[in-house]
């Protein structure tokens, strides 16, 4: 196993000395539970990016996974990182095509009838 401390070069690959301490000691002991979270991620992002569902909260979470492939050194190019911007920033126009369209406003509506039937106070 490799040891560094902030940053290390090996193989060309840039890897984190703070999440290689991660993957030691936390996600391979945990692999079973790692291998059934990561497929699922990846395809409930895919599935809300291209129904366009929930499209910001997928294209956030597409950029978390983006960074772990990032830190764990398989992927080194700094363009993902920009294109992860610009997939976030477009996520604020996202409710105008998709189900997103009907999704949002139905949560917004959820959530203030919640809201509002917990501040109502019952008097006897």
């Amino acid at each position: 196993m490799y040891r560094c401390q902030n940053i290390c070069h090996i193989n060309n690959n840039v890897l984190y000395g703070w999440y290689v301490d991660f993957l030691q000691h936390l996600a391979l002991p945990n692999a079973h539970i790692f291998n059934t979270i990561v497929p699922l991620g990846e395809f409930l992002v895919g599935l809300g990016l291209i129904l366009g569902c929930l499209t910001t909260a997928a294209a956030f979470f597409a950029l978390v996974m983006n960074f772990a492939y990032m830190f764990a050194g398989t992927i080194s190019s700094k363009m993902d990182i920009l294109l992860g911007v610009f997939i976030i920033a477009a996520g604020h126009n996202a409710g105008r095509i998709g189900l997103d369209r009907w999704v949002i406003p139905f949560i917004n509506k959820f959530a203030a009838k919640n809201n509002n039937t917990a501040h109502v106070k019952h008097s006897a």
